[in-house]
């Protein structure tokens, strides 16, 4: 039988939190918490753009269906950045190490690349002379960045978007112009992106704290104790 000063200890030992987490957050390796961190500070990136992309193709179209979609993809970016923040608080910590420090420095050298492109791509085409061709331009920047991405630190929903993002603008800019090109590049980028962050922010939500996600127990841990 458990004697009285077990019993004892574990009446005064303080609880302890049982926090079993899912064997993709305990994978060693500094990459592994890199491709939690990108999906959820370039999840947030991703949204951003998502309302710019949603935002110009509703300013394309104009009139009460402009005002209409401006109004529907603003509730569905707020919510995902709601989502987003309700359950990926503390799942991506930034890592520490020198291998970590390296992946940083591969990550943010990409993001300022893709930045530059975005910027110097529509002047070469506005100088082409096909400003049309300004959104699809600034689309087709953000493929290679999720290809690498998904190559340095793994997450592999970003390859088939990479390709689509890369295609879908040629394949646009080859069959549309004017105002349906700008209407629907900017709604199929829109709508890629803000799906690619809300399927990111997902991922995460299954990797939190047993703790923070609620779903923790308590334990002595004298509880084992018995006679």
């Amino acid at each position: 039988m458990t004697t009285k000063s077990e019993a004892v200890n574990a009446m005064t030992t303080p609880l302890i939190t049982v926090t079993p987490e899912p064997a993709a957050i305990n994978a060693a390796g500094p990459a592994a918490a890199w491709s939690r961190r990108v999906r959820r500070i370039g999840g947030f990136i991703q949204a951003a753009f998502a309302a710019f992309w949603l935002t110009r193709a509703s300013l394309a179209i104009g009139g009460r269906t402009g005002d209409v979609l401006i109004a529907v993809s603003g509730i569905a970016v707020i919510g995902v950045f709601f989502y987003a923040i309700k359950v990926t608080a503390g799942t991506a910590p930034r890592p520490a190490g020198p291998e970590a420090r390296r992946i940083e420095r591969l990550v943010t050298v990409a993001t300022v690349i893709e930045l530059v492109a975005a910027f110097v791509l529509p002047v070469i085409v506005i100088a082409a002379g096909r400003s049309d061709w300004v959104l699809p331009s600034i689309v087709i920047t953000i493929g290679p960045l999720l290809l690498y991405l998904d190559h340095l630190v793994h997450i592999p929903r970003y390859r088939p978007v990479g390709w689509a993002l890369i295609a879908g603008p040629v394949i646009l800019v080859a069959t549309m112009s004017g105002t349906a090109l700008a209407v629907t590049t900017g709604i199929a980028a829109g709508l890629v992106l803000l799906g690619t962050a809300a399927a990111g922010f997902h991922d995460l939500a299954g990797l939190r704290p047993a703790s923070r996600a609620g779903s923790g127990s308590a334990r002595r841990p004298d509880d084992h104790v018995s006679g």
